[in-house]
């Protein structure tokens, strides 16, 4: 089939402005993608300090209920590692404070994060029972406390895997646009090497003709 009279410039027209929008796209995606992967990773250094400063509080604030009821309380390696009232004050208060921002930060639809505000109500309800109950042993609701911390890990781990992934838009523009830009741009190039004409021969001379 001869595409030597096929108007090309109406073509490239129309591949061009085609190829132009795919790239906006994909300029317009890795914007979003990058300020999205911001925003997800300030959430999990938040996330993270939130949840140190929780089980730090939450284990300081057992073993010193343990040892103010312990009945060897008054000897001196005991007394040496007693906390004040302003400072166990200060860290019930801490830890309240970060239990609810962790809290604020889950996501009811997600499997994990509903799992992981059950371990904390667990933990915090446990710890409030042996204290209501003055309580000397505290080893379950220590052990309560590690249960929510190591399930917490998972899903920082998660969420930076998801970071390292990309979001879903991301993806697509990475693994199907970006081939279709450069899918198009070579079919458009190839086309319009073997459309364009051949060279043209020179007339011939006059001499040349009636010499034949």
């Amino acid at each position: 089939m001869d595409y030597s009279n096929v108007p090309l410039a109406p073509i490239a027209t129309v591949v061009a402005a085609l190829i132009t929008a795919l790239i906006a796209f994909v300029n317009l995606t890795l914007s979003k993608e990058q300020k999205t992967s911001e925003f997800r990773q300030a959430w999990i250094d938040g996330m993270r300090a939130d949840l140190a400063i929780f089980f730090s509080s939450a284990r300081a604030l057992c073993r010193v209920m343990q040892e103010a009821r312990s009945p060897n309380s008054s000897d001196d390696d005991v007394q040496c590692f007693r906390f004040s009232k302003d400072q166990v004050s200060k860290m019930r208060f801490d830890g309240a404070e970060a239990l609810y921002r962790i809290k604020l930060r889950l996501n009811t639809s997600e499997t994990e994060h509903v799992e992981l505000n059950r371990l904390l109500n667990t933990a915090t309800a446990i710890q409030n029972e042996i204290n209501i109950n003055k309580g000397q042993d505290y080893s379950k609701a220590l052990e309560a406390i590690e249960l929510a911390s190591t399930h917490s890990q998972r899903i920082l781990k998660s969420e930076w895997e998801r970071v390292k992934r990309g979001e879903k838009s991301f993806q697509v523009a990475k693994n199907w646009v970006m081939p279709l830009i450069m899918a198009l741009s070579l079919v458009f190039i190839t086309a319009l090497l073997f459309s364009s004409p051949g060279p043209v021969k020179p007339p011939q001379s006059m001499a040349t003709k009636f010499a034949d």
